[in-house]
């Protein structure tokens, strides 16, 4: 099962900051660090992002670090997650 991302479903970066409570500097920086994706940019280069996907990487980045874990351990987690949602939207689309 594939999720398909609307324009409906897009958000600039202020709107992720003011849902998440972070500062668009920190989210950018969670760009910059791999942990979050912009889908597109708009034609005047601004950032947009998925509403729903990104908010729960944030949450669970911010969940991670309050047990004391390291960004760079969140991004290795993060990464063997969205390798795992991978194959397995892979095997669901064949």
């Amino acid at each position: 099962m594939s999720t398909t991302v609307t324009v409906s479903n897009l958000v600039k970066i202020g709107e992720l900051s003011k849902s998440s409570g972070l500062s668009i500097k920190t989210i950018r920086y969670y760009e910059d660090l791999g942990l979050i994706h912009a889908i597109k940019r708009t034609k005047g280069g601004f950032r947009l992002f998925e509403r729903k996907t990104t908010l729960m990487r944030l949450h669970f980045i911010k969940k991670a670090q309050n047990l004391g874990m390291s960004l760079e351990e969140i991004g290795e987690l993060l990464k063997v997650r969205d390798r795992i949602f991978d194959s397995v939207s892979g095997a669901q689309s064949r």
